[in-house]
């Protein structure tokens, strides 16, 4: 069931850029075993109009487009004024047009998967494709929405269907993002990460307030 979030509780959430779009926000790193890791993500390069989400330790320069992102909701209601989750997070892909003025186009971030581990890898690009992603609402940590538990399954019809709830298997890793190795984060699809270099952290959105 989608999550339902007021407008009024999103006062916190800013200038909408679109009637279900909120930000712009930082998103804070921060370790959940190694608490020296504490920092912010920024978009680095990973190919043709493609962004990693990358580790930047320290303070954050929140007039910086690479540290900025923002929240799309699932949906919008008008007459209501309610917006609903999951979404999706998206970085603006700032770029110059055919006239020559400048302009932005919305890149959201989506995980892909790779055959050989059970981490994947995050990239915004153009597109319109996403990863579903909420946050909850009393910390704004993010989450992905969990699917089936298929754990204890065997021929026997489970009734009722286990959920796995909302998780929250983020990882920041050292590893390729597209064509460059970066320190960057992944969702890990089950525990422990094959790749060791791989540490659990909360993404966390901090609304940017300058």
């Amino acid at each position: 069931m989608a999550l339902k979030f007021t407008l009024a509780a999103a006062a916190l959430a800013s200038t909408a850029i679109a009637s279900n779009t909120t930000g712009p926000f930082t998103l804070h790193i921060t370790g959940r075993t190694d608490k020296s890791i504490d920092g912010y993500a920024g978009a680095c390069h990973s190919g043709a109009a493609m962004e990693g989400l990358c580790y930047v330790e320290g303070p954050v320069d929140e007039s910086s487009n690479y540290n900025q992102f923002y929240f799309d909701y699932g949906s919008y209601s008008p007459d209501t004024g309610e917006v609903y989750q999951p979404g999706w997070l998206s970085w603006l892909l700032h770029y110059t047009d055919p006239s020559g003025e400048p302009a932005t186009q919305p890149s959201p971030l989506e995980f892909y998967p790779s055959w050989g581990s059970n981490v994947a890898v995050g990239q915004f690009s153009p597109s319109e494709s996403w990863t579903s992603i909420g946050f909850v609402e009393d910390t704004m940590k993010l989450y992905m929405p969990g699917g089936y538990d298929d754990s204890s399954f065997n021929e026997t019809y489970p009734n009722p269907v286990q959920t796995q709830g909302n998780l929250m298997n983020w990882h920041l890793c050292y590893q390729f993002t597209g064509g460059y190795y970066y320190r960057s984060i992944s969702w890990v699809f089950t525990n422990p990460p094959q790749n060791p270099s791989c540490e659990p952290v909360d993404l966390t959105l901090e609304l940017v307030t300058y």
